[in-house]
């Protein structure tokens, strides 16, 4: 019988996820531009609710990706701050606790709503 379908294993080598037993679907995609002056993102997406669904954000820029801690851009390169609700998902570009000084993202990214199910 043949197999079809996505196998991902972890670092011991165990099954972590098949596409047998494991489906997702794509709700939502879209850019996520912090380059300008875009205070934040609300992004009403129908059917997401963060216990079935997850909000992912990829760079599609090699200068938006910080190569390490000690990076002195500071959160220039970082991950902007998502906070999730039902049908909802806010994207900012930092952390609304943090002070006024405090550097804001400005990555280009590709971000996806993926809904998930066994």
């Amino acid at each position: 019988m043949a197999l079809f379908g996505l196998r991902v294993f972890n670092e011991s080598g165990q099954l972590a996820m098949d596409t047998n037993s494991f489906t997702y679907q794509v709700i939502w995609q879209g850019v996520i531009d912090f380059s300008g002056a875009v205070p934040s993102y609300t992004l009403n997406i129908p059917g997401f609710n963060p216990a079935n669904c997850v909000f992912m954000i990829i760079p599609t820029r090699a200068q938006d990706v910080q190569p390490s801690e000690n990076d002195s851009s500071g959160n220039i390169r970082s991950y902007p701050f998502v906070t999730t609700a039902v049908g909802q998902v806010v994207v900012q570009p930092k952390n609304p606790s943090s002070s006024a000084s405090t550097l804001q993202s400005r990555i280009i990214s590709k971000a996806y709503a993926i809904r998930f199910a066994t």
